[in-house]
């Protein structure tokens, strides 16, 4: 067994939660009572993997009438195993150790936080303080960012692991957490992290069909792409049974573009594109518009509709995302993944032109020529609206085309000058999140963050990296953009490369899509001793 002692006192909680006195007698002799403060530090520490760890914890008392502890009896109490984490009831802990110092050994693979107790009493009149404690366990890679990286044209995969008041940096986590290499071959491209990978409406009425619905994590580059775990990180689906057609074919792959929403997964090999829908099965099929294969450059979705931007005929294109009678029907990625059975093109994501009525506010069938489609964010509540988002090249112009799911479907058309806040939009990137039911959508560019107030017109610096007014802000998510929990849907990630390093840059927003004020609103997650090379994308973890 390791034996590691740790004094952590980062965030050091005190309270003085109990004080005795004296009964009374009747006789009205007053004394003065030893009053008594117990500040316990939080202690942190990750969750052994294959060793016991034992962790030290010394209290620090202070004492009203005396100078020394002779007079004091330590009695340490541990939470029992189905108590509620922070109870008051003494009931609730057992025993666990006499003396100031505590050693509490940690198992491998124990998860949850440990509960403890101090009891000190005065052995000259019995009087006794209580103070509540706490072990937290930091689960491996739960919560964290994922950072890919690139080095000498290949990924490297880090993690920044915790949160701002208490977290680990692992510039290489595949080194660190298993002595191994990056496991793809190619300049890496993508990385994201989804909680529950698969439908949950599908798993709770379909569980006995083999539904899944587990965290997931997906790494891509422009040769290869793997779906791992993310909390062991052990591969669950490679490339030669993720990308059938063109590993069936004995080709290489040629990935140019990847993306995961909760409708799915879009694909793009070799200028083909291919869409998984996100039934935990990661099996992509064909995107069609009859029986042409469209030049797909964006992909989104509002509602229950993937959303497409066909680039060679200028045209969105949408396809219904499949519901549970569709999947249920189809066979293919259930005997496919279950029985190994060759991928074949059974079931291609058939796409259609959206029809435009005299109350849309633009033709989605006629887009201007000179317009390069940027990205494709949804937003608003329960991910009802799609911004698809274009601008000329090396234009000082954006273009924000506005789909609903409710009628009509080409609900609105803005177009913002950023000529006067000296913006790239060439090297800009855009996000957007379901908790926001305002026209909200963040862009990132050189090295500050804007909101865009599309019902405003108005473009709105929200940060600025001052460290490095060279650095650039290569990609930007927030922690979950489908949560209704507000710490994850209007918490902002950057990634941002400096000169000489990266870091990733944690913001949280406010409803109105400002910056909160609150202490931790702002925080920059770094290491000078285990620096993060240059970023390439980050994305959000926690299960």
């Amino acid at each position: 067994m390791r034996k590691y002692i740790i004094y952590i006192a980062s965030f050091i909680g005190a309270a003085l939660l109990q004080t005795g006195c004296y009964d009374d007698k009747g006789d009205y002799d007053y004394h003065d009572v030893n009053m008594m403060e117990i500040v316990i530090p939080e202690t942190k520490l990750r969750m052994p993997k294959e060793e016991a760890v034992e962790v030290s914890i010394m209290p620090q008392i202070s004492q009203t009438l005396e100078q020394n502890e002779e007079n004091l009896v330590f009695q340490w109490k541990r939470l029992n195993p189905k108590a509620t984490l922070g109870s008051d009831r003494m009931a609730d802990y057992t025993d666990y150790s006499v003396g100031k110092e505590c050693k509490v050994t940690v198992e491998p693979n124990e998860s949850d936080n440990i509960g403890l107790m101090l009891v000190v009493s005065d052995k000259r009149n019995g009087t006794a303080w209580y103070q509540k404690g706490e072990i937290t366990i930091i689960h491996p890679l739960n919560p964290c960012w994922f950072v890919l990286q690139e080095k000498e044209g290949k990924g490297v995969l880090g993690a920044i692991e915790g949160t701002p008041a208490g977290y680990f940096v692992y510039p290489d986590v595949f080194r660190s957490e298993s002595n191994l290499s990056f496991p793809l071959e190619g300049k890496p491209l993508a990385v994201s992290a989804r909680k529950n990978y698969g439908d949950s409406n599908l798993k709770s009425m379909f569980s006995y069909a083999g539904f899944t619905m587990n965290p997931a994590l997906m790494i891509v580059t422009n040769q290869d792409l793997a779906l791992l775990t993310p909390s062991t990180l052990m591969t669950r689906y490679t490339s030669d049974n993720i990308l059938f057609e063109p590993v069936g074919k004995g080709d290489p792959l040629n990935i140019g573009y990847y993306k995961m929403n909760a409708q799915g997964e879009l694909f793009i090999n070799s200028g083909k594109a291919y869409c998984a829908p996100m039934d935990g099965y990661c099996l992509p099929f064909s995107v069609k518009q009859g029986s042409e294969f469209p030049v797909i450059s964006a992909y989104g979705s509002y509602g229950t509709n993937y959303l497409f931007f066909d680039s060679e005929n200028h045209r969105f294109l949408r396809a219904t995302v499949p519901d549970w009678i569709s999947y249920m029907t189809n066979q293919a990625t259930q005997n496919i993944r279950k029985y190994g059975t060759k991928w074949n093109d059974q079931k291609p994501v058939q796409t259609y032109p959206i029809s435009a009525g005299d109350s849309d506010a633009f033709d989605p069938n006629e887009i201007d020529p000179s317009l390069e489609m940027r990205d494709i964010v949804t937003g608003g509540s329960q991910g009802n609206f799609a911004y698809a988002i274009a601008a000329p090249q090396n234009g000082q112009e954006l273009t924000v085309f506005k789909f609903s799911r409710t009628a009509p479907v080409c609900a609105d058309l803005y177009t913002l000058d950023l000529s006067e806040a000296n913006i790239n939009i060439e090297t800009a990137k855009f996000a957007a999140s379901y908790a926001y039911t305002a026209n909200l959508i963040f862009m990132a560019s050189g090295n500050k963050l804007y909101r865009i107030d599309l019902d405003r017109g108005k473009v709105v610096e929200l940060y600025q990296y001052e460290a490095d007014p060279s650095a650039q802000i290569t990609c930007l998510k927030f922690k979950d953009i489908e949560n209704s929990n507000e710490e994850l849907s209007m918490c902002l990630g950057l990634g941002v490369n400096t000169a000489d390093k990266g870091v990733v840059v944690e913001l949280r927003l406010t409803m109105a899509g400002d910056v909160a004020r609150e202490e931790n609103s702002i925080w920059v997650y770094e290491d000078p001793e285990q620096p993060i090379g240059k970023i390439v994308d980050i994305t959000y973890n926690y299960e």
